[in-house]
């Protein structure tokens, strides 16, 4: 359950669009919501009093002028682990502030703190309609299956979230059938005991079975779902979990094609 989101916030018109996400989700959950911003060197009292000004005429904008933000000073990504983990979050929500970055998503803030996030962090990007289709690459890894449930918490009433579990196999020749019949059965076992633990909200949970390359795998079920959330584990050591966290969470956080939930 979500009891607690905290929005990273970085005067940037990305984190502008986090906040907005953060604030529809805090509305539809019930959730608390904490903005916190981080001064970077050593601000003077202008840089201090442009910050607090901006924080709270969009704060205002967001019929939010009642919610004191955190203004801390430091590193951004040390302050804001520290942050979540002394709120004791469910949420982390940041924008995608490194879009300018030379280097892309490697050595951003959001790497660093995704690195060591207590809580599940959520990518925002789009503007933030309810979720009505989720995409979730299920392996048989806790990691993937805690992103999967972070994110059926985030799936309003009427919503639909997919499980994608990806059977690598090379593409020019496919498995057998009796393999496919037992990756299905594994696959369908796997939802179906996490479906128990999963609250009534009234989302569905569906389920797909792809095989082939993983990349494509999942490009192409992005594709055909066209979800407005894709949930991925990290740090695990399933085939594709390795996969996901390498290159093609890179990928997918440097180039999100949706909002992006991470989950360790």
């Amino acid at each position: 359950m979500v009891q607690h989101i905290l929005v990273a916030h970085d005067l940037s018109p990305e984190a502008d669009l986090a906040l907005s996400r953060a604030t529809q989700l805090a509305r539809q959950t019930g959730a608390r919501l904490s903005v916190l911003h981080v001064l970077s060197g050593h601000p003077d009292a202008k840089e201090q009093q442009h910050a607090q000004v901006y924080l709270y005429s969009t704060l205002e904008r967001h019929g939010l002028a009642q919610l004191q933000p955190w203004i801390r000073q430091g590193r951004a990504a040390e302050e804001i682990l520290t942050q979540a983990a002394g709120l004791e979050i469910d949420l982390l929500i940041m924008g995608r502030h490194h879009r300018q970055s030379p280097q892309g998503f490697a050595g951003t803030t959001l790497e660093q703190v995704l690195q060591s996030c207590p809580a599940p962090l959520l990518l925002a990007v789009k503007p933030a309609a309810p979720y009505s289709r989720a995409l979730a690459a299920l392996d048989y890894s806790g990691c993937a299956s805690r992103a999967l449930q972070a994110a059926w918490q985030l799936m309003p009433g009427g919503s639909d979230l997919t499980a994608l579990n990806v059977y690598e196999s090379s593409e020019m020749c496919p498995p057998e059938s009796a393999e496919l019949t037992l990756q299905h059965e594994l696959f369908d076992q796997l939802v179906a005991d996490l479906r128990r633990h999963l609250a009534d909200t009234g989302a569905q949970l569906q389920s797909c079975l792809r095989y082939g390359e993983r990349n494509n795998c999942l490009g192409s079920a992005i594709a055909a779902v066209q979800p407005q959330l894709l949930a991925l584990g990290s740090h695990s050591r399933g085939a594709m979990s390795e996969a996901l966290l390498g290159s093609l969470t890179r990928e997918y956080l440097d180039q999100p094609p949706c909002d992006v939930l991470i989950a360790h």
